[in-house]
């Protein structure tokens, strides 16, 4: 039975969430302290961590960060109200797997559950794992807009090369998804193509997760394989290499020049054939010139640039967009909905899409299971987009 901790001061959010989720067949355990908490997680390793952003005593960041220090791997889910959306773009750098806004809704929170603890199979809720097709289609989806086309352009231009890249995007516009899908039409594409996301990865961790180890176990000396066996001969897709540790850019600096590695604890030498991605929602570069990141790291990162605008800037793509998130919540949860009334479609072309691509997917997942009818209007959207909408009916 899969064990999910739950960590919310609200507790009667907690009876509810965990009755739910105890009648779907999940193991549950409640705490309502941050402090709590992290002492249960010294001792206990759930399959999935549940945490409000806002905790009594501590923020949620706080507890995530504890969480990914003892347990890489571990899956967190963020529950987060609708003014905390830049901080939950905060936590998803940090290392959350998703975040779900206040109200939940039942059908919405055990698809993000399921979605969480299926990831922790696959290895993909870790720093670093592997990322089926299925990652990419339900997270991105190609616009008709110019900034759509001219990226579909550069991804075709540059896929069949062997150059390095690096993607600068916003929080949630999809640099991930857009790396694997130029992944996918590679000459590597039936190869591993891997996630490595810096910022979550603890730093005393960091050498071995990377290039593994030579240990001792039991009196007999094993090989312990890291992220690089996993990855050799495919993609290495690192999201912002500027939060690995300067001796951790050293060496794989090293590792690119030589174009092999060694396990700590080892001097054998292994051949590397690695692409690598890098990513960020700042200029690499000015993290070069304040020497947190090794200036011929970036330069060897910087074959290639692609950069992803904001979703306001691509208003013309979020109709389709939106339309992809209702097919796909459609074939997840068999409902019928056939689209966006005309009002709708107007108040989210007025919306400042804080979190971009992945803020409108949680806005339509929830709409759509708010709304009985078969289109969705404005009285079916989150209060803070309805008033827009009351705004623009006003002008």
């Amino acid at each position: 039975m899969q064990r999910i901790l739950i960590v919310d001061d609200d507790r009667d959010l907690c009876f509810l969430l965990n009755r739910f989720l105890m009648r779907k067949g999940y193991q549950v355990t409640v705490i309502y302290s941050g402090t709590e908490a992290m002492q249960h997680l010294v001792e206990n390793e759930p399959d999935l961590l549940i945490s409000d952003l806002g905790l009594g005593d501590i923020d949620g960041i706080t507890l995530l960060n504890k969480a990914k220090e003892l347990y890489p791997n571990l899956p967190v889910i963020i529950i987060t109200g609708f003014s905390d959306i830049k901080l939950s773009a905060l936590a998803m750098r940090q290392g959350a797997f998703d975040y779900v806004m206040k109200p939940l809704l039942p059908e919405q929170m055990l698809l993000s559950v399921q979605d969480a603890l299926e990831s922790r199979k696959r290895g993909a809720a870790a720093p670093g794992g592997y990322f089926d097709e299925k990652d990419t289609r339900e997270y991105y989806f190609w616009g008709s807009s110019d900034a759509s086309r001219k990226l579909i352009r550069q991804v075709h231009l540059v896929a069949p090369t062997n150059h390095n890249l690096i993607i600068y995007g916003e929080d949630g516009t999809g640099k991930r998804a857009l790396a694997h899908e130029i992944h996918k039409l590679s000459k590597r594409s039936h190869l591993p193509f891997v996630m490595l996301n810096a910022a979550s990865v603890p730093a005393k961790h960091t050498s071995v997760y990377l290039f593994g180890r030579l240990a001792e176990t039991g009196g007999v000396m094993q090989e312990e394989e890291g992220l690089l066996d996993q990855v050799n001969g495919g993609t290495l897709y690192i999201a912002n290499p500027q939060e690995l540790p300067i001796e951790i850019q050293q060496k794989l600096l090293q590792c690119i020049r030589k174009r092999e590695w060694t396990r700590e604890g080892s001097d054998q030498q292994i051949e590397m054939d690695i692409r690598f991605f890098a990513s960020s929602n700042t200029l690499l570069w000015e993290a070069a010139r304040k020497a947190v990141l090794l200036e011929e790291l970036y330069h060897r990162f910087n074959e290639f640039t692609i950069h992803i605008p904001p979703l306001r800037e691509r208003k013309e793509d979020i109709q389709e967009l939106a339309n992809h998130f209702l097919k796909m919540n459609n074939d997840a949860l068999g409902t019928n909905s056939k689209g966006l009334t005309p009002e709708a479609t107007a108040v989210l072309g007025q919306y400042t899409w804080h979190d971009n691509i992945r803020e409108l997917k949680n806005f339509i997942q929830k709409a759509s299971l708010q709304c009985s009818g078969h289109y969705i209007g404005i009285e079916c959207l989150p209060a803070e987009i309805s008033r827009a909408g009351s705004l623009l009916q006003e002008d």
